[in-house]
């Protein structure tokens, strides 16, 4: 019979580093960086995206129960399911300052076999845009924010090629109703339909502890105003720590503070439901609109959107994912 010394001693080659007083063996095995995406991939999937903006653009404005929203939700169906992904629409009727509206979210699920078990597992990871446009003469919202829900579809593509397993832990979610149908937003009164409504779903399976969230998801990534040429996201100052943490460390580390950085106030968006409705802690990668004078006006077209724009906001996604899901 081995001495636990020498079984130590034995042991070391191969990963583990030492003993402890009583003679058992350490595990130190070094920690492995858990990459999602290089920037070759992130290039990859900001052509991808860009393609995809252009064609949703071409089906007009996406206002509520509009042809165009219904010709860009189908759309994005059918881009899911050639990468292997599930959809649903979520259908609800909502109280609007101009009466009531039919909405739809779409919520996507990996299952390249095409089975609804997908349903029955809780993601971790929840990546969400919306989908609708603001209900403004000329306005067809190129990066407000066709250019976000172009992104996701490149997520989707991109993780079914690369990265098949982490795709089973992501939820996608495409919200209708974002935009106020008045002219402001106002929390519980006009805008955020979608995603308020998407959040009190999540809230009640989790408390039922039943399908399709039988856990809460871990997090959630908000993009919204991610492609604009001159690139200048900042996140609300009511981000949740550790997703800020997670976007700092990757800001620093690709060396993009110039165009990630923070507001210095909270704002509405649809990462409000995520975090106080859902519970899910939820990052809001939104660009800078506080000056811009293309937001919300005729302005917002395909020419303000760039691929090098895409291709930045995607890899900062890659390193939050990769951050937030790392074992």
């Amino acid at each position: 019979m081995k001495s636990t010394s020498l079984l130590c001693a034995l042991l070391l080659p191969i990963g583990l580093s030492s003993c402890n007083q009583s003679g058992q063996a350490q595990t130190s095995v070094p920690k492995t960086e858990f990459n999602l995406g290089s920037h070759a991939d992130a290039n990859a999937a900001a052509e991808s995206a860009y393609k995809h903006t252009t064609r949703i653009l071409s089906f007009g404005h996406r206002q509520p129960e509009s042809i165009g929203l219904k010709r860009s939700k189908r759309y994005v169906m059918e881009q899911l399911k050639q990468s292997g992904w599930i959809t649903i629409e979520q259908s609800f009727t909502a109280k609007t300052p101009k009466g009531h509206i039919q909405f739809s979210n779409i919520i996507a699920r990996y299952s390249p076999n095409g089975t609804n078990a997908a349903w029955s597992r809780s993601p971790k990871a929840v990546i969400g845009a919306h989908i609708d446009s603001k209900i403004l003469p000329n306005f067809l919202g190129a990066d407000d924010a066709a250019s976000c829900v172009a992104a996701n579809i490149a997520l989707a593509e991109h993780f079914h090629k690369h990265h098949p397993n982490v795709a089973r832990e992501i939820e996608l979610v495409f919200f209708d109703g974002e935009e106020a149908v008045g002219q402001n937003m106002v929390y519980g009164k006009d805008g955020l339909y979608g995603s308020m409504y998407y959040s009190r779903t999540v809230q009640k399976s989790v408390a039922q502890k039943s399908v399709p969230y039988k856990k809460k998801p871990k997090f959630g990534i908000v993009l919204d105003m991610i492609g604009h040429k001159n690139l200048d996201i900042k996140i609300p100052s009511d981000t949740p720590k550790p997703l800020k943490k997670s976007y700092d460390t990757a800001r620093k580390k690709l060396q993009l503070e110039k165009h990630f950085s923070h507001s210095n106030g909270a704002f509405l968006d649809d990462h409000v439901p995520m975090n106080e409705i859902a519970r899910i802690p939820t990052i809001d990668l939104i660009g800078d609109f506080s000056s811009s004078k293309w937001w919300h006006t005729s302005s917002d077209k395909l020419d303000i959107i760039s691929k090098n724009s895409l291709g930045m906001s995607i890899l900062v996604t890659f390193e939050i994912l990769a951050d937030q899901l790392s074992p």
